[in-house]
This record gives C-alpha cells, structure tokens and sequence, in this order.
C-alpha cells in the first residue's frame, strides 16, 4: 500500500514538474531576459574593448614623440610604457570576453529555436505517458529516454540559469567593489587626458613643461592601470570563470540526477 502511493506520489511531482517545464519554456519571458543580459554584457565588453584600444593608439603616438631644448631629447612616452604593455594584453583578454559571450550568443538561439523547443515538449509528453504505461520489454530504452528527456531540461535552461546567476553574482557581490562602468569612464579621462599633449607649447629653453606632464601622465598612468587590472578581473571572472564552473555544478547536477534517477 505505502509502495504504491510513494508511486503515484513521485509520478504525480514528475508531471507536475513536467508541466512547469512546459510553461518556462513556452510562455515565460526567461528566455528574452537571458538574452537581453547576453546582448546588454557584449556591448558593454564591446565599448571596453574599443576604450581599450583608443588609449593604446593614444598612448602609442605620443610614446613616439621625441622633443627637447637644445642638446637635450626627451621622450615623453616613455613614461607610458607599462600601462602600454598593460593594455595590449587587455585587448587580448576583452577580445576572448567577447568571444565568450559569442558563444554564448550562438547557444541561446540554438536553445530557443522551434525545433528545440518542440523536441523537448515532445519527449516530456513521451516521458510522461511511459511513465505511467509501463511496457515491460523496453524497460531499459525507457529509463535511457527519461535521462534523455533531463539532459534536454538541462541544455534548455543551462544558459538562462548562468546568466541569471551571473548578473546576480556581479550586482550584489563584484559591483562595488568593481565597477565596470566607473573603471571604463575612468580609462577615457585617461585617454583625453594623454591626447591633450601638445609639444607646440612647450618652450625649447626650459624642460618644465615636459616635467609636469610626464608628472601628470604617471599619476594618469598609475590610475588607469589600478582600473584595468580591476576590469581584468571582472570580465575573466564574470565571462569565464564563472560561466565554466557554474556550468560544471549543474553538469554534476544532472549526473547526480541521471544516477539517482529510477522511476518504478
């Protein structure tokens, strides 16, 4: 008697379950949210990534002027060089963000195409009337379909849920001690500020022009790199990091349910 209502009880959760499946899936607006923040997180790494590569072009044309008084040379740029070195390999990094986030682009259209969305709507319907018809010689391609119909859930709703998590994570934990915004409108001051060079009004008799703006550039320069490091850190974390091992527990997630999983 207690065998067969924990029967019918985990077979009434499956339905259920299936049927919130169904609604998320066809009626809610979890999916235009997740895109809308994929979309929303790609042109805010796009606009970093093109400040980033303003301030390098800036930073390279005044490193290659070269001007003095007499008898002396004085190259202002020089004094760029690391935060130019810093820079470069922050393309780099923006670039994969970006590439990341491409992807993650490219899978969000997969997982909401029609297609898609029937053959999952399908295989709960089939899942569910196996369910409850049992049919004794295919005992085994049965269990093998239900465990297809959960990794089907789980592709489903893998790049939503990251997203979701994602924004949650950054707004509530990253966001004040790292914020994107603050630190890219801090590396286009810096970028108008090196830009403002101008060795027309320096005098050829005296060096105190090139004192106070190479003075001026290293205090630029050392600001600047305190927030591209910290950009760093956000994008490596916010479109790698995070992505990957979020993924991964919710891939532990689903083999943990595919092992466990045994309807009577």
């Amino acid at each position: 008697m207690k065998s067969n209502i924990k029967e019918h009880w985990l077979k009434g959760v499956v339905f259920l379950l299936s049927l919130l499946v169904i609604y998320f899936t066809t009626f809610s607006k979890l999916d235009n949210s997740a895109k809308s923040r994929i979309d929303s997180s790609f042109k805010q790494a796009l606009g970093v990534f093109a400040t980033a590569k303003a301030l390098n072009g800036v930073i390279s044309l005044v490193q290659g002027t070269e001007v003095g008084p007499p008898g002396v040379t004085i190259s202002i740029g020089e004094i760029l060089d690391p935060i130019n070195d810093l820079v470069e390999r922050f393309s780099w990094i923006m670039l994969a963000s970006l590439t990341s986030l491409g992807i993650l682009k490219i899978l969000m259209n997969i997982l909401v195409f029609k297609g898609f969305e029937i053959l999952l709507i399908s295989s709960l319907l089939i899942s569910n009337i196996l369910l409850f018809y049992r049919f004794k010689k295919y005992l085994y391609a049965r269990e093998l379909f239900f465990k297809f119909t959960i990794l089907l859930i789980f592709l489903r709703f893998s790049i939503p849920l990251v997203t979701m998590a994602n924004e949650y994570v950054y707004l509530n934990f990253i966001k004040q001690d790292y914020n994107i915004e603050q630190s890219q409108n801090v590396i286009v001051s810096a970028k108008n500020e090196i830009s403002k060079f101008d060795d027309k009004k320096a005098s050829y008799f005296s060096t105190d022009y090139y004192k106070n703006k190479m003075y001026a550039f290293e205090t630029v320069a050392s600001n600047a790199t305190n927030h591209i490091v910290d950009l760093i850190t956000v994008f490596i974390f916010q479109t790698m990091l995070f992505p990957i091992i979020f993924l991964w527990l919710l891939y532990r997630l689903f083999i943990f349910f595919s092992k466990s999983f045994h309807i009577p």
